[in-house]
């Protein structure tokens, strides 16, 4: 099963990923940071847009 990683310390705050794909991604309201909201059963491809369009690169899945 894969596993979304969001590292906050890269994440500058943009918001692309929660706009793309919400049911995985959010805001975190104290740190103004994007959060993983849920950890989706597959990988889908809005998960997959979302990664890519991370400008900073701190969205990765990891594979077990």
């Amino acid at each position: 099963m894969s596993k979304i990683i969001l590292d906050q310390n890269k994440c500058i705050g943009c918001n692309t990923c929660p706009l793309m794909d919400p049911e995985t991604f959010e805001m975190d309201t104290t740190t103004y940071k994007a959060k993983v909201k849920k950890q989706p059963e597959k990988i889908t491809d809005a998960v997959k847009s979302a990664v890519e369009a991370c400008p900073v690169g701190a969205i990765t899945i990891e594979e077990n």
